[in-house]
């Protein structure tokens, strides 16, 4: 048995659920492709992301000049449990599917290492690379033939879709390489249509911008009023173009082997309950996210996100949590909140603005008291008649 095939069986035992081979050359396309999208503004936000880093990581050699052969690898995560889904006991939000279990970086990183192992152990150089390494990881991926990029921007491999997480293996050893399939998506454009705020504007484009991942995971600060609406129950990323994508959705797609699912240990609650959630203090959610990937939001962002959903599914019942959040100790907290109470509205709502306005310090949560309680409406007083 060659290296190349030894390591393919190897990758397979061990969970990975597709694996390919390509040259170490540049990805000149993807390359050009990105830079350009990064000039015309749509990866704005993105503090990490920069011209400089599109170049550096369309190199394989640039971390490793003698690199021949990069090993591009797809990991099935988890998938939300439909027992997380009931809203009997209260408001639910939706968490990203690949979120719900232990940090994808840290489970990648570690079935990885047999494969580093059997590599270096017959002399060669090999260099890890999980998405917060510099690599153009889907271009990698297509270009190994293990998957084709759909019109959603994400890898789709054949018999599973875009249920994956991606890494690679940058080695000097000479490996035989896998080409590109010779698939694509079709007339179909169902992810486009889906997609509540417009971020995928052509086939395989998306705007960062308008991105309900983005607002709900990178963005640190205020949630611009005319995207909050947009978000609906998300509370950490979305998967909507995911869940309607046929290729992903499928009787067909192949489910995650118990054996590859528990290297991601006990998952969180895909639906976990909003006024839960607004209750955690910092302990509470360090002790329930902390080794997640939804520890990326912080306490803060969460919470953020969760008040956005409260408002979002409007549910009378939860004016006394969002209420609470009014006294928490950041103003991102308590702004999100107030907007929250504007669009559930009613007396118990107002009266709560109301109190909160008469106390608050901060300028803008003062003016998101505000603008909810002209949200509100008109206080109605009834005649003694």
């Amino acid at each position: 048995m060659s290296l190349t095939e030894d390591l393919k069986r190897r990758a397979r035992e061990i969970g990975f659920c597709a694996v390919g081979v390509t040259g170490a050359e540049p990805f000149s396309e993807a390359e050009t492709a990105a830079a350009g999208r990064t000039d015309e503004g749509l990866m704005d936000g993105l503090t990490w992301w920069t011209k400089a880093r599109v170049h550096a990581s369309a190199d394989p050699r640039r971390a490793t000049p003698e690199a021949r052969s990069v090993i591009a690898l797809a990991f099935p995560h988890p998938r939300p449990n439909s027992d997380d889904e009931s809203p009997a006991d209260g408001p639910r939000g939706r968490i990203a599917a690949y979120a719900l279990g232990r940090d994808y970086h840290d489970v990648l990183l570690e079935r990885m290492q047999p494969l580093l192992l059997m590599l270096r152990e017959q002399g060669h150089v090999a260099k890890t690379y999980v998405d917060h390494g510099w690599m153009l990881d889907r271009a990698a991926a297509a270009r190994a033939g293990i998957g084709w990029l759909g019109k959603n921007t994400n890898l789709l491999v054949p018999g599973v879709g875009s249920s994956v997480l991606l890494a690679e293996i940058v080695t000097s050893a000479d490996l035989d390489e896998d080409r590109p399939l010779k698939t694509s998506c079709g007339s179909c454009d169902a992810c486009i249509r889906v997609c509540p705020t417009g971020a995928l504007t052509a086939p395989g484009v998306l705007d960062n911008r308008l991105c309900i991942s983005f607002w709900t995971i990178e963005h640190r600060g205020v949630i611009p009023l005319e995207i909050r609406p947009l978000i609906g129950d998300w509370i950490f990323g979305c998967d909507l173009c995911q869940e309607i994508c046929p290729v992903t959705v499928s009787p067909r797609a192949a489910a995650p082997d118990t054996a590859a699912l528990t290297a991601f240990g006990p998952t969180i609650a895909a639906r976990p309950r909003l006024e839960e959630l607004l209750a955690l203090d910092e302990e509470g959610f360090r002790s329930r996210f902390r080794g997640s990937a939804v520890w990326r939001t912080r306490r803060s962002g969460l919470l953020r996100n969760a008040c956005i959903a409260l408002g979002n599914i409007a549910d009378r019942a939860s004016v006394a949590a969002l209420a609470g959040a009014l006294g928490d100790a950041e103003p991102l907290v308590r702004g999100h909140a107030a907007w929250a109470l504007g669009r559930l509205g009613g007396a118990p709502a107002r009266m709560q603005l109301a109190q909160a306005l008469s106390r608050e310090a901060d300028a803008w949560v003062r003016e998101e008291c505000a603008l909810a309680l002209q949200e509100c409406g008109p206080l109605v007083v009834r005649s003694a008649v």
